[in-house]
């Protein structure tokens, strides 16, 4: 997630709300489609080439790489209010279905990635917010590319709809002292759908 400053627009209504339900489809139709799926639709599928996915990069601190079906909704410069003052990052968020991945790169925080999750609690989140609740658990962990990193959840709702949302933070300060902040994020009971994907993003990115 990203500071107001710079905040992206979270989605304001439960996933799986505002589709459109279809009718009930004539048997004969119905027949014909599963009909198709079944003689035809694993041919079809296996002859479509998967699209390419274009690798993320942000502020030269980290690239992310979208797994398919994950898309960049949104991308920009922003400013993080902190105690040394305000920090210069970069932003991007994908999503996929109910669910998206919030990533932020800061060049040259420096402090270590504590340091950095505290503030992201404490002047990100809490700032977008409300009713927010944050693990007393940071795990600390080794991420595939071999960096350190530590990792909290959290719960809270959505202001103006008030829609219960959890996530779960990872955040990394390189060797160079760059940071980044990965914030997975869905509405409640979603966030364990996608958990896997968040989880191969992060360890695939590749930070300077």
């Amino acid at each position: 997630m990203t500071p107001s400053a710079g905040t992206p627009h979270r989605p304001d209504v439960p996933a799986g709300t505002g589709r459109p339900i279809r009718r009930w489809l004539p048997t004969a139709l119905v027949a014909l489609v599963m009909s198709f799926t079944v003689l035809g639709g694993f041919v079809v599928a296996g002859a479509l080439p998967e699209p390419p996915v274009r690798a993320v990069p942000l502020a030269g601190v980290v690239t992310i790489h979208p797994l398919p079906g994950w898309e960049v909704v949104l991308r920009e410069a922003i400013s993080i209010p902190s105690t040394s003052g305000v920090l210069s990052a970069e932003f991007a968020q994908l999503t996929r279905g109910s669910g998206a991945l919030d990533v932020v790169a800061i060049p040259g925080i420096g402090g270590g990635a504590l340091e950095l999750a505290d503030l992201h609690a404490s002047e990100v989140l809490s700032s977008q917010l409300e009713r927010l609740s944050v693990s007393d658990r940071v795990e600390e962990i080794l991420l595939r590319n071999g960096l350190q990193a530590v990792r909290f959840g959290y719960i809270g709702s959505e202001p103006q709809s008030g829609s219960p949302i959890e996530g779960s933070v990872t955040v990394v300060v390189s060797p160079s002292g760059n940071g980044v902040v990965f914030d997975g994020w869905a509405f409640q009971g979603q966030l364990e759908l996608i958990v896997e994907e968040l989880a191969v993003m992060i360890d695939n990115a590749e930070v300077a």
